[in-house]
């Protein structure tokens, strides 16, 4: 899969096999190829590269692509940019080479066959860059580099002078846009690993920070900032990420949520509370932190509400409250796992409604108001699958006497019902049954209520009649 040159010196290539790698290099040490890992390592990297440019992107299998369009001064000038990039990730023990160009297929090329370690094209030289060098700095596919190979074309200056109809009617419609991105003919886009927000806010520090007191303080700077920046379009996000960019290159991300719109910077220090803590036990920041950033993500208008007066103030307060507080439980355990059931327009009751995300607004909150008559007549807690029973009945279809459930008999003294369910036909999945329902409502003698229905009607040939508890009435 790869080489190094002590290796090359000794015979041993790429794709070679590795017995006949052992027999020329006896000392040869191998490692197992882990194509994944490598991936994930190198999106971690063009993160930490984020510091030069939000504009990132990943080159598989072995590069990182920068749009610096409007950053090089910020760092002295664009050789100065390319000098500090090399070796900053020479310190972290990895060889580079860096092409800088006005097209992405230039600088690629520049980057891997240019003659110094740090290559920059200047403005209207790249067709005199590309031509000496081959056909392979295009990066194209194996068989059409192979068929030019053949046809005796092993420069891209050869390709240059030749007209691009007959490259097109043999090779089709790649190679000649392969080559005129290069040369800037045609555009090219550019379409980054992560999109730049627009609300975002960054710190360089000079000296590198190795407690989580310094990243809050940080953290306080910056959401002033963004906070600023949302107030002064009346805007709010529901989401936020926090970037440490370590001196030894890991970025670690920290992200927290909002149930609603925030743009107050003391609350947003309170999102990332938890994850503060967790940063504080579980990580390691090494050799510090040298630079942060902070974004705001679903950015959304934020209408101006009136407090009220009175007893509608406190009310509004309490609901303050309880959002923070799901906010917080939510940033702590994940929102997906903090839940409310919403409604569903079925009467079966396992199908009246259904769980979602505490943070999820379905809009449906209106439709429990016309169900009011009905779900005062439901227990406040239901089985979901519903348990069956065995129930001992007058007349079989009269209400049950007494039913035995969890090894334990009830002796019924009140029933009320029966309540019909018919099934809904309409519904393919076999999840529930497709039979009558007829539901009750009874009392034992120890005054504990419970709601029973038999799945069935016995004066039907094809039913099978069978009892269940459906909940418990509080």
């Amino acid at each position: 899969m790869a080489t190094n040159l002590l290796a090359e010196k000794e015979g041993v290539f790429i794709g070679q096999a590795l017995a006949d790698a052992r027999a020329l290099c006896p000392t040869l040490e191998t490692a197992k190829a882990t194509p994944e890992l490598d991936h994930i390592s190198l999106e971690r990297l063009a993160f930490w590269c984020m510091r030069y440019s939000p504009l990132v992107r990943v080159q598989a299998p072995d590069g990182i692509a920068l749009d610096i369009t409007g950053c090089a001064h910020l760092f002295g000038g664009e050789p100065d940019m390319m000098q500090e990039l090399s070796s900053r990730l020479n310190r972290f023990g990895l060889t580079v080479r860096i092409g800088l160009a006005d097209t992405i297929g230039g600088a690629w090329a520049a980057a891997r066959f240019g003659e110094d370690q740090l290559n920059r094209v200047r403005p209207g030289e790249m067709g005199d860059f590309l031509a000496p060098l081959t056909i392979a700095a295009l990066d194209l596919p194996a068989n059409i580099q192979e068929q030019l190979e053949q046809l005796g074309l092993h420069r891209i200056g050869q390709l240059i002078e030749t007209p691009s109809a007959p490259l097109m009617a043999r090779f089709g419609c790649s190679l000649p846009e392969r080559l005129d991105r290069a040369l800037g003919r045609a555009a090219d886009v550019f379409e980054p690993l992560v999109l730049p927000t627009e609300y975002h806010a960054e710190c360089s520090l000079m000296e590198p920070v190795t407690y989580v007191e310094g990243v809050q303080t940080c953290l306080q700077k910056l959401g002033g900032h963004l906070q600023h920046l949302l107030k002064s379009e009346y805007k709010g996000a529901r989401a936020f990420e926090l970037r440490l960019f370590r001196v030894d290159g890991h970025v670690q991300r920290l992200a927290a949520a909002s149930r609603t719109l925030c743009d107050d910077a003391e609350y947003i220090q309170l999102l990332f509370k938890e994850a503060l803590v967790r940063l504080q036990t579980d990580v390691d920041l090494g050799y510090g932190i040298d630079f942060i950033s902070l974004s705001a993500f679903f950015v959304e208008e934020r209408a101006s509400e009136q407090r009220g007066w009175g007893d509608e103030t406190h009310a509004k307060d309490q609901t303050v409250a309880i959002n923070r507080l799901l906010d917080r439980f939510g940033n702590r355990l994940g929102f997906e796992q903090i839940t409310r059931s919403i409604p569903e327009d079925s009467h079966i009751p396992e199908r009246s409604h259904r769980e979602v995300p505490v943070h999820i607004d379905t809009g449906k909150t209106s439709f429990w108001m016309g169900k009011k008559s009905i779900s005062q007549e439901r227990p406040l807690l239901l089985f979901r699958p519903p348990e069956p029973v065995s129930v001992l009945a007058e007349v079989p279809d009269g209400p049950p006497v007494r039913f035995e459930w969890r090894r334990r008999l009830h002796h019924i003294t009140r029933a009320e019902g029966p309540e019909r369910i018919a099934p809904e036909w309409w519904r393919l999945e076999g999840r529930t049954s497709q039979q009558t329902r007829d539901y009750y409502r009874v009392e034992d003698r120890r005054g504990h209520r419970f709601w029973l229905y038999r799945d069935g009607l016995y004066e039907r040939e094809n039913d099978k009649p069978c009892w269940f508890v459906q909940g418990v009435f509080s």
